[in-house]
């Protein structure tokens, strides 16, 4: 009966997650951000295909069959399609989003899963191609497989033998329990890779991640050059501890990539700018911030609504149109949506951080310090 309570509170959180992780084209900026460093051309493969399946629905299958062979010698690649990830799951058959009435919000999107999807998997397929002469042997193979799970945030914890109730735990916990696995699982083999360990898969992380970070940072000198920054400008964009981190000022709006590489190193900067803010029990603990941002739909609204305000302080019960914004809007519109309809600014500034969030980057009114 527990279990059975957790896969309903499960199939709500779904929803919630699919508005807040897959629906835009935000793959490209957060789960495979890396690749445009690592394999640029496979990046370029990965972006058509996005493009090719929101318009085409047959265009995953028909991909999936044509590389038959390839997924065939591929026994531990995860493939997304269906909503067999923690991104879609919602609109996969027995999702909410597949019920009445809730189909209604979910059909309109479902290019977008079918983008979502694609991206995801042609980039899984083409990365094994170009990695196939590596796996010699079962063993090789399964550790290549791993690494092109994790480089692309998939994560299969059944596989790796995660009891089915820590599952669920997670899930109802958790904003995106196995995207956050594999990148912890990422960063853990590239740390091993460089320390001389971690075999083929951890070679493959650090020479990868390397070639993503370095691919970031070279476009980071190159964006804030062509904006005519000085050194000192330029060097505060790749600080952590700035707020400027990553980000530029448009349009009075800090706008930049995501992913969660970059929110760690954001939360490491945070916290050594000033350690006595984690002794702290309130949102100006950037630890506290960070979980509270990563919580769950169900849970993130619960905290929320008992506490008052939201994890960067805006109100969210002072009245009905708070309480609806809470209980609703946050959960069952895209971000990129609610960053428009619900946030300040003029209208220029509102389509800026709406286009950069419908992009997967940040989009927040710009703070000089």
């Amino acid at each position: 009966q527990f279990n059975q309570a957790l896969v309903a509170v499960n199939k709500v959180n779904a929803v919630g997650r699919y508005f807040a992780l897959a629906g835009d084209i935000s793959p490209f900026t957060i789960q495979l951000i890396f690749l445009a460093g690592a394999k640029p051309q496979i990046y370029g493969k990965a972006l058509a295909g996005f493009v090719k399946a929101m318009f085409d629905p047959e265009f995953l299958p028909k991909y999936l069959a044509k590389n038959a062979d390839i997924i065939a010698q591929s026994p531990g690649l995860i493939l997304s399609r269906g909503g067999a990830t923690e991104f879609t799951e919602a609109m996969a058959r027995g999702g909410l989003l597949r019920t009445k009435p809730l189909m209604i919000l979910g059909k309109p999107l479902e290019p977008f899963m079918r983008g979502f999807e694609a991206a995801l998997d042609v980039a899984g397929v083409e990365m094994k191609k170009a990695f196939r002469h590596l796996t010699t042997d079962a063993a090789k193979t399964a550790e290549v497989d791993a690494f092109i799970n994790e480089f692309r945030g998939l994560a299969n914890t059944a596989r790796i033998g995660v009891p089915l109730a820590q599952r669920q735990l997670e899930t109802v916990t958790l904003l995106a329990p196995k995207y956050n696995r594999a990148i912890a699982a990422l960063l853990f083999d590239a740390i091993r890779g460089m320390a001389g360990g971690g075999g083929l898969r951890g070679q493959l992380a650090m020479d990868s991640l390397a070639k993503g970070i370095g691919a970031i940072a070279a476009m980071t000198v190159a964006i804030s050059y062509a904006r005519g920054e000085s050194f000192e400008e330029i060097a505060e964009h790749l600080n952590p501890n700035s707020p400027k981190f990553m980000t530029w000022d448009v349009a009075g709006q800090n706008i930049g990539p995501g992913s969660k590489v970059r929110s760690l190193l954001k939360l490491f900067g945070d916290i050594t700018r000033d350690p006595a803010d984690l002794i702290k029990f309130t949102m100006e603990n950037p630890g506290l911030r960070f979980i509270r941002g990563n919580l769950a739909p169900t849970i993130r609204t619960g905290i929320d609504l008992l506490s008052g305000e939201n994890y960067i302080g805006d109100p969210t019960r002072e009245g009905l149109l708070d309480v609806t914004e809470t209980i609703v809007f946050e959960n069952m519109l895209p971000i990129w949506t609610q960053t428009v309809l619900l946030e300040g600014g003029d209208i220029g500034q509102r389509v800026m951080r709406g286009a950069a969030e419908f992009a997967g980057m940040r989009g927040y009114p710009f703070t000089a310090a």
